[in-house]
């Protein structure tokens, strides 16, 4: 190697020693408290049991233990529960009547399989839980999966257990690649900016990496909030009481007709979800959900079953393609002649505009803030609402 390339070598090394190691140092510090520490969503969870308030339990790709944890310190106040994916996580108690006791228990990548099984769970060992909201995602595939439907354990005996067990050790390449991902060199440069401020610098910067939590602070709106990661402190980012998302740290779309021209072609996760399936549906899904019904209506309940919303425009550019159009139409006939064969429901949310929802009400092709589901619920509780407050639901309500 020439002496100008050597010295230009150094240089680069000497550069990424001075600025970008230190910082991967740090949040790999940072990291190692956070990642796989189970405790953190226990405590997380207490304090939002004492508070009601807003909490961000690390991370919000594994919500599992603490939407478990939640839910079984909700369990004797609340009817009805709601599962799914991340795509359900927007749905807040706003969206239902008042009649209806709602825990939003929705966990990001959720396959409706798993949403399947813990339904199943609650039926069995809950059985003041009446009214199960399950979203059928055609977008993502989970409708079309043939996943078999595993057995669920999530009692708060097993999730407290979860909870107390040592931290699990997240390997060390994973590590490293949170360690220098956007979201957690910003954060470290919020640390530090905060830690300015403040009047005892040292000590506050201390307490960043050895202090379980935020310090206690309150929202826009006036509800308080705590945050157990060092990521997006102070936004309101994280879960509401009633279990929905606020999703605070994500920006909501501005271009949507680019996002939808991407999302026709045959790379997409939405292309491939409708091509390699020709949209028909799993039976054994369909079945379980069949047999979940039966068991709600013998309970004086139900399952409330619908297609979650689309960016304004989507499903309507997918009902115009000349390949994926069958395939979706298959999906809704399916679905139709299914639901009125087992005097079921199915709110089709997938054409969000028809319920008036904005782009801005979404954070990209498939996730709805809280104001589009309530815009969507509306009507619905309209339709099956009867006057004593009871609820009606049958495939003649469908939409």
């Amino acid at each position: 190697m020439s002496t100008p390339h050597r010295r230009f070598l150094l240089l680069l090394t000497a550069c990424f020693g001075v600025t970008l190691l230190p910082v991967f140092a740090l949040n790999l510090m940072l990291l190692n408290d956070t990642l796989g520490n189970n405790r953190k969503a226990l405590l997380a969870s207490q304090w939002q049991q004492r508070t009601r308030g807003i909490t961000y339990a690390p991370t919000l790709s594994d919500t599992h233990l603490f939407k478990t944890l939640r839910l079984n310190d909700r369990l004797a106040e609340i009817d009805t529960v709601v599962f799914g994916s991340s795509t359900a996580m927007g749905i807040t108690r706003q969206a239902f009547p008042d009649t209806l006791r709602i825990y939003n228990y929705a966990q990001s990548g959720q396959a409706l399989s798993t949403a399947i099984a813990e339904a199943e769970y609650l039926q069995q060992h809950a059985p003041q839980v009446k009214w199960l909201v399950i979203p059928l995602d055609w977008s993502l595939g989970f409708i079309y999966t043939p996943d078999p439907v595993p057995a669920a354990d999530i009692s708060a005996a097993t999730a407290l257990q979860q909870a107390q067990a040592p931290s699990r050790r997240i390997p060390l390449l994973d590590r490293m690649r949170d360690a220098l991902s956007y979201p957690r060199v910003a954060s470290l440069f919020a640390i530090f900016k905060s830690a300015l401020r403040a009047e005892d610098k040292p000590a506050a910067l201390r307490g960043h990496f050895s202090q379980d939590g935020g310090d206690d602070y309150l929202c826009a709106d006036g509800t308080a909030a705590k945050d157990f990661d060092t990521i997006h402190r102070d936004t309101c980012t994280g879960f509401r009481f009633d279990g929905s998302a606020t999703f605070a740290n994500s920006s909501r779309v501005g271009n949507a007709r680019s996002l939808i021209l991407s999302a026709t072609v045959s790379s997409s996760k939405y292309h491939q979800s409708l091509a390699l399936t020709k949209g028909a549906p799993d039976a054994l899904l369909l079945q379980r959900l069949a047999a979940l019904g039966e068991h709600a209506a013998r309970n004086s309940g139900g399952v409330i079953l619908f297609l979650p919303p689309l960016l304004p425009g989507m499903e309507t550019e997918f009902l115009r393609h000349p390949q994926l159009a069958a395939y979706l139409q298959n999906t809704k006939r399916t679905l139709d002649e299914w639901a009125r064969r087992h005097h079921l429901a199915i709110l089709d949310a997938g054409q969000s505009e028809r319920f008036g929802c904005r782009a801005d009400e979404f954070i990209d092709e498939h996730h709805a803030v809280a104001s589009c589901y309530e815009k969507i619920f509306r009507p619905f509780w309209r339709n099956v609402l009867r006057p004593d407050g009871s609820i009606n639901l049958s495939a003649d309500n469908l939409m």
